[in-house]
C-alpha cells in the first residue's frame, strides 16, 4: 500500500490537507499519557485524603474479608506503576522510530538530489543551484557533456566495467571544477557542469580543457580505455537568464558538436534554435511522408574497375519536399532512427527500388543500407522475403549494407541474423570500413561478400601516403578473405587510377555518376554508353 503522501479531492470538492507519512503514532503521545496517569493518581490521592477514604475502605475490607478485597486494592495500587512503565517504554520506542524516520527521510532527500552511481549531484540539485546563481546575477557557463560512443564500451566490455568508467569520469570532472563549480550526472553518459565564467572565450577554453581531460586514457582492470566527449556550451547572461532555457541551449550546442565532429566543443548560436525547430517540424512530417511515398529511392552507380562497367546501384533516400526543396538524407535519416521509423522507411524504399529495377534490361544489383536496429529485429528476414516475393525481384540481385556499429555487441546474434539473410540468397557488404571497431576476427566470422572502403580514406589517397597505404591494406586483406572491395567517394581520375593500381574491384562516386531517380536510370540503360569517364553517364553497360 502506498503511503498517504499525495493530496486528494474531498467529497465537497475542496482539496484535503496533505497527511505526512507516519511509521507509528506521534512520540509526544507517550509523554502525554504518562503525565495524565500521574495527574490522575495525584488527584485521586488528594481526594482520598480529604474524604478519609483510606480509613473507610479499610473498615469495609475488614468487614468483608471473605470478598478478598485486599488483593483487589493491591492490584489497584500497583496498576498505575505498570501503566507508567508502559508509557515510558512506548516513549523510548517512539524516539527510536522517530530517529529511524529522520534517517530515512535524510536518505531519501540525499537520493533525490544525488546520482547513486557516481555520487555526483543529479539534474534536480544542479538546477536548484543554477536557479540560485542566476537569481544572484552571477555570470557563468553551463557545459553539457556527452561521452562519444559510450554504448560500445558497455557492449564490448560489459556494464560493470562501464559503470566503473563512469565513476572515473565523474571523479575527473569533479577534480577539474573550480571552488564555485558544480558537476552533475543527468543520466546515461551525459553530464552537466556549471562554473563561473565571464566570457565566451574563457568558456570555450574551459571546454577544450575538459575535452582533453577526458581524452586521457582510463585504466580499468589492466586495460587502457580511451574516450572522447562532445561538449555544448551556454553562457549566462548572453545565452539566457532562466535555468531551463540555459540547459536547453547547452543541449542544442551539444547536438551541433556531435553532428559536426565527435569530440568537439560548440557554443550555442541563435541558428541552432532555428535548426532544432526545423528538425522538429521535419520529424512531425516524416511518418506521413513515409506512408505516402514522398521519400524516393535514388540510384548511384557502382562500376567494375578498371573497365568501368556498370554492375549495379546503391539505393539512397531522397525527399523532394514541396516547401523545403530536396531535403538531405543527413537531415531526416537520423530523425527516422531516433523515432523508430527507419525500418518502415527502408522497407518502403526497398519495395519501390525492387519494382523499378525488376524490369531493367540488365541483371544489375541494388544495394540497400540496413541500420543496427533493423539487424537486431527478428522479423527482418521474413519482411524482406515478403517484399522480394511481392515485387518479383531476384534475391541474388539484392545487396544489404551494414555499418560496423551494427556488429558491436552480441556478435553471435549478429552472425545468426546475417546467415539467415545469406541463406535466402541475398549478398552482404560491410559499409564504411575503417571508421568503426571491426577486427580481423570479426571479418572472418561474419559472412560478408564485400567491404566498402570509407570515402574519408579514398578522398585523401592522392595527398596522404598513409591513407593510400590503409586503402591498399584493406584491399589486400579483403582479397585474402575472399571478399571484393568497393571504394566510396571516388571523385577524381587520380583516385580512380590509384584504385586500379591497388586492385580495387568496384568504384562508387561522382566520377562515375551522381544519385539519380529511377527514370534517369531507365534512360541511361536505354541509351548509348559514352566513354568520357568524367561525365556522370560515363558507364559501359
Amino acid at each position: 500500500m502506498r503511503p498517504q503522501a499525495c493530496s486528494a479531492a474531498a467529497p465537497s470538492g475542496r482539496p484535503r490537507r496533505r497527511r505526512a507519512f507516519r511509521l507509528a503514532p506521534r512520540p509526544g503521545r507517550a509523554r502525554r499519557d504518562l503525565l495524565l496517569i500521574l495527574a490522575a493518581c495525584l488527584g485521586l490521592f488528594a481526594l482520598a485524603s480529604l474524604c478519609d477514604s483510606y480509613e473507610t475502605i479499610q473498615r469495609f475490607v475488614e468487614a468483608h474479608e471473605d470478598w478478598q478485597l485486599d488483593e483487589l486494592l493491591t492490584l489497584a495500587f500497583i496498576l498505575p506503576f505498570g501503566l507508567a512503565a508502559y508509557a515510558l517504554r512506548r516513549d523510548r520506542e517512539h524516539r527510536r522510530e522517530r530517529a529511524c524516520r529522520h534517517r530515512a527521510e535524510a536518505e531519501l532527500q540525499r537520493a533525490a538530489a544525488e546520482d547513486p552511481l557516481t555520487g555526483l549531484p543529479n539534474r534536480r540539485q544542479l538546477t536548484e543551484a543554477l536557479v540560485a546563481r542566476l537569481a544572484g546575477g552571477t555570470p557563468l557557463a553551463l557545459f553539457r557533456i556527452d561521452l562519444d560512443r559510450f554504448r560500445l564500451v558497455n557492449e564490448l566490455h560489459g556494464a560493470v566495467l562501464g559503470d566503473r568508467l563512469l565513476r572515473q569520469v565523474a571523479a575527473r570532472l569533479r577534480g577539474a571544477l573550480p571552488e564555485a563549480g558544480l558537476a552533475a550526472r543527468i543520466g546515461g553518459d551525459e553530464f552537466l557542469l556549471m562554473m563561473p565564467c565571464d566570457s565566451g572565450v574563457a568558456a570555450e577554453a574551459a571546454a577544450r580543457r575538459l575535452g582533453g581531460l577526458l581524452r586521457r586514457p582510463f585504466r580499468l582492470e589492466g586495460q587502457r580505455l580511451r574516450l572522447s566527449a562532445s561538449i555544448g556550451i551556454a553562457l549566462h547572461p548572453a545565452d539566457g537568464a532562466e535555468a531551463g532555457l540555459l540547459q536547453h541551449r547547452a543541449e542544442l550546442a551539444l547536438q551541433r558538436a556531435k553532428a559536426e565532429a565527435r569530440g568537439s566543443q560548440r557554443r550555442f548560436a541563435p541558428d541552432m534554435e532555428a535548426a532544432a525547430q526545423a528538425a522538429a517540424a521535419l520529424l512531425a512530417e516524416l511518418p506521413e511522408a513515409i506512408e505516402q511515398g514522398a521519400i524516393e529511392p535514388y540510384f548511384q552507380p557502382l562500376v567494375a574497375l578498371p573497365a568501368r562497367r556498370l554492375i549495379g546501384f546503391e539505393v539512397l533516400a531522397r525527399w523532394p519536399h514541396p516547401q523545403r526543396g530536396m531535403v538531405s538524407p543527413a537531415a531526416f535519416i537520423p530523425l527516422a532512427e531516433e523515432a523508430g521509423l527507419i525500418g518502415p522507411l527502408t522497407e518502403a524504399l526497398l519495395r519501390r527500388a525492387c519494382l523499378a529495377a525488376r524490369d531493367w534490361p540488365m541483371p544489375l544489383t541494388i544495394a540497400v543500407n540496413l541500420s543496427a536496429l533493423q539487424l537486431s529485429d527478428e522479423g527482418l528476414t521474413p519482411r524482406l522475403e515478403d517484399i522480394l516475393a511481392e515485387t518479383g525481384f531476384d534475391p541474388a540481385r539484392l545487396e544489404l549494407e551494414l555499418t560496423e556499429s551494427a556488429l558491436i555487441g552480441d556478435l553471435d546474434r549478429a552472425r545468426a541474423a546475417l546467415l539467415r539473410l545469406k541463406q535466402r540468397g541475398m549478398r552482404l557488404a560491410l559499409d564504411d570500413f575503417g571508421t568503426g571497431y571491426s577486427s580481423l576476427s570479426h571479418l572472418r566470422a561474419l559472412p560478408f561478400d564485400k567491404i566498402k572502403i570509407d570515402a574519408s580514406f579514398v578522398g585523401r589517397m592522392s595527398e596522404q601516403p598513409e591513407c593510400r597505404s590503409i586503402v591498399g591494406a584493406v584491399i589486400a586483406m579483403a582479397a585474402s578473405l575472399g571478399m571484393a572491395t568497393v571504394a566510396e567517394g571516388v571523385e577524381r581520375e587520380a583516385e580512380a587510377a590509384l584504385l586500379d593500381d591497388l586492385g580495387c574491384a568496384i568504384g562508387q562516386g561522382w566520377l562515375f555518376g551522381r544519385p539519380m531517380p529511377a527514370e534517369a536510370v531507365t534512360a541511361l540503360l536505354a541509351g548509348p554508353a559514352p566513354r568520357a569517364a568524367s561525365r556522370p553517364a560515363a558507364l559501359a553497360p
